[in-house]
């Protein structure tokens, strides 16, 4: 399995395609290191904290690694770092700011300090409010944004690609120029008349 067909996976996971700006980072090959002392480029540490724990809640960690240890955040950084356009770049943390006022309104705290039951309550009544807002504008909301990137980040991972994809590093046989049943049955029938 390669990037592309990681990406066409992961858009049927979103219901949908997929921006041309995360097609264009994955392709280009951005991917995290996944180093322990990793510290974000472009988001602050807080900023991180809290889209690490969105991403966490979105994929956690079961029977498979969840996005934190996939490092999930650190593409999400890299990719609005070096992605990302100048407008989307100052949009992002504004959503943010306001994706977290709205979480202290509904459970009084910051999204990293409430419980998972909550987070997972509130990113549901996001994406509700996220419907709502698609219909309305048709554009794209904050959680739809971070969604996508969390998505994108697991599935085009290594683990997520060889191990939860069909992979197979070895092509198939190859078999060029055979004939098929119809082809030797009409030989056989020509050899004979």
């Amino acid at each position: 399995m390669n990037r592309r067909k990681a990406i066409q996976q992961t858009a049927y996971l979103l219901g949908g395609a997929v921006s041309a700006s995360i097609i264009a980072g994955v392709m280009s090959g951005c991917q995290p290191t996944g180093a322990p002392d990793w510290t974000p480029q472009f988001l602050t540490k807080e900023q991180a904290a809290t889209i690490g724990e969105i991403a966490e809640t979105i994929l956690p960690e079961t029977d498979t690694p969840g996005a934190k240890s996939l490092h999930v955040t650190e593409f999400i950084d890299l990719m609005l770092k070096d992605v990302f356009s100048g407008y989307d770049q100052l949009q992002f943390p504004k959503e943010l700011a306001k994706f977290e006022e709205e979480c202290q309104f509904f459970i009084g705290g910051n999204f990293v300090n409430g419980t998972p039951d909550e987070r997972q309550k509130f990113l549901v009544l996001q994406e509700k409010k996220a419907l709502i807002h698609r219909q309305q504008t048709g554009e794209k909301s904050f959680i739809n944004k971070i969604k996508e990137l969390v998505l994108t980040g697991y599935f085009t991972s290594e683990y997520a690609i060889t191990e939860l994809m069909n992979f197979n590093p070895i092509p198939q046989k190859f078999e060029g120029c055979i004939e098929t049943p119809q082809q030797i049955q009409v030989g056989i029938e020509g050899r004979s008349a």
